[in-house]
């Protein structure tokens, strides 16, 4: 009797730790699930880190630059500049792994809309809070590229309330001619139809130079306003536009032309990035 209970007390204690060694393989096995599940997603937050740090750097890279050569972006200044922060980046990023390229792709003419390309944002508040402004040009219209009477390219300026106080409207009229009407709350100020590249809002010329009121600055006169843009899909060109807000800095934002440039980052042999991404020349900045 007693040999079977010593034997029966020997398989209680047999199950009890097979029981802990279950209890410890389980966590131990969790444990390993959770690690490799931390590194995955830390790898994958420091992938977009990555991405986030590249399209940051190359593109104030190219807004400096372009203001380096001299507001050229074919000017061999600008693409000694370009190479030599790509060499600086190649460096950089090989001390981590990463194997990192640009190329530059041709500068083309830029849309109105937000970010210039023609399937931006049509509709968009360009700067707000503005107490007075020093210049306001739009170059590099034309007629080819404008929509018709049904989709005008619109600049409104409103007031701080949301009320317009001012506006302007350009369509392509004909083959060559660009319709240019000026309104202000509720009737038309001005209005011409013939061909032009080139007009200064603030100081009154449609560039060859001719006279023409805008009414832009009598309109706008002890006013705290907005200016946006409707139907930038429907013109390009380049427009410039600098004064002062109503807390006293002064603004400046300039859209000359786009570039299409592609980024690549790999790391042992696997692609990690490889995107072509938009870059207004310059930026806007306040």
């Amino acid at each position: 009797m007693k040999r079977l209970n010593e034997s029966g007390q020997m398989i209680l204690v047999a199950g009890f730790i097979i029981g802990i060694g279950i209890v410890v393989l389980t966590v131990m096995l969790n444990n390993i699930i959770y690690a490799s599940n931390t590194a995955s997603e830390s790898s994958i937050e420091t992938n977009v880190f990555d991405y986030s740090n590249v399209v940051q750097a190359t593109t104030e890279a190219y807004e400096k630059a372009y203001v380096n050569a001299g507001s050229n972006v074919s000017n061999s200044m600008f693409n000694a500049y370009m190479s030599n922060f790509t060499k600086k980046m190649v460096e950089s990023y090989s001390l981590s792994g990463f194997i990192y390229s640009l190329d530059t792709g041709q500068s083309q003419d830029a849309y109105f809309t937000q970010n210039g390309l023609a399937d931006g944002n049509d509709n968009w508040t360009v700067i707000e809070r503005i107490n007075h402004t020093e210049y306001f040009l739009l170059g590099r219209l034309n007629a080819s590229t404008l929509g018709n009477e049904s989709n005008k390219f619109v600049i409104e300026v409103n007031n701080q309330s949301g009320s317009l106080i001012w506006s302007a409207s350009f369509f392509n009229s004909s083959s060559s001619k660009i319709n240019l009407t000026v309104y202000d709350s509720n009737s038309i100020l001005n209005t011409k139809n013939e061909s032009f590249t080139d007009i200064n809002i603030t100081y009154n010329k449609i560039i060859n130079p001719n006279d023409f009121d805008f009414h832009f600055n009598n309109q706008t006169a002890n006013e705290t306003y907005s200016i946006r843009f409707i139907n930038g899909s429907q013109a390009m060109g380049t427009f410039k536009i600098s004064g002062e807000l109503v807390n006293g800095d002064q603004f400046d934002i300039e859209r000359v032309c786009i570039v299409n440039s592609t980024m690549k980052l790999n790391k042992n042999d696997h692609l990690e990035i490889n995107a072509t991404i938009p870059i207004t020349l310059p930026r806007g900045y306040i």
